[in-house]
C-alpha cells in the first residue's frame, strides 16, 4: 500500500519499511538506471509482470538485492505507480496508466 506517498508493506504482521532512499547514492543510481533502461511503458497489460518479478530482473542483472518495498519506492521514484496500490505483490503502471514490459524480452 501507499502510504504518505512511499510504499508500505505488511506481509502476515511482518513490515517493511525499506525505501530506496536509505540506500547509498551509487546503488539508488544503478537502480534507477536499470529502470529507465530496461522497462517501457505499455498500452496492454502484461499480467504477469508483478513488480517481484521485476524486481528479482534487477536482481539478476545488476546483482542488487533490494526489499520488495525498496523495489516500490524505487518505481515510485521514477515515475511508475501501481495498478492497485493495496496489492502485496501487484502491477505496476507508468503515470500514464500504462503497464510495464521489460524491453527485449517477449517473454515475460
Amino acid at each position: 500500500m501507499i502510504k504518505n506517498g512511499s510504499p508500505y508493506t505488511n506481509e502476515k504482521g511482518v513490515r517493511d519499511f525499506a525505501l530506496i532512499t536509505e540506500s547509498s547514492l551509487e546503488e539508488q543510481e544503478i537502480v534507477k538506471d536499470w529502470i529507465y533502461n530496461n522497462i517501457w511503458a505499455r498500452k496492454t497489460p502484461m499480467y504477469r509482470n508483478t513488480n517481484y518479478g521485476i524486481k528479482r530482473l534487477l536482481q539478476s542483472d545488476a546483482g542488487i538485492h533490494l526489499t520488495n518495498n525498496e523495489f516500490k519506492d524505487a518505481m515510485l521514484a521514477c515515475d511508475f505507480k501501481p495498478v492497485d496500490p493495496n496489492a502485496l505483490i501487484g502491477h505496476i503502471a507508468s503515470a500514464k496508466g500504462r503497464r510495464l514490459l521489460r524491453k527485449n524480452d517477449a517473454n515475460i
